[in-house]
């Protein structure tokens, strides 16, 4: 996965979350760490018609714990933006193009001040 800073991590593709919003389904990817890949945690970097305007330009980012079977919550309340948000000297994942969701999710952590 391409990062802020232009290099790349690596990610497994680990599955995809399809869901409903605003009478559209839809699909993110979720990804696992590639350095880890025994790890419980889930990855979703995204983007949506809100970024660059309301939201963090890049995107925003959602976490998981593995669970076991096949049903999430899927909590746009929880979408927090980046470090690299805050600090060029961090090095953060960038969404990619897959996971760029064509409406506007208005829960989660907004633009800083």
């Amino acid at each position: 996965m391409a990062t802020s800073t232009g290099t790349r991590q690596a990610y497994l593709r680990y599955g995809a979350f399809t869901f409903r919003i605003q009478g559209r389904s839809l699909k993110l990817i979720v990804y696992k760490s590639a350095e880890d890949p025994y790890a419980r945690s889930l990855f979703i970097p995204f983007s949506d018609e809100t970024s660059g305007r309301e939201t963090y330009a890049a995107g925003r980012y959602l976490d998981f714990e593995e669970q076991g079977g096949d049903d999430y919550e899927l909590d746009f309340n929880m979408a927090y933006n980046p470090y690299c948000a805050y600090s060029e000297e961090y090095t953060c994942p960038m969404p990619p193009a897959e996971n760029k969701l064509p409406v506007r999710i208005l829960a989660g952590e907004k633009n800083y001040k």
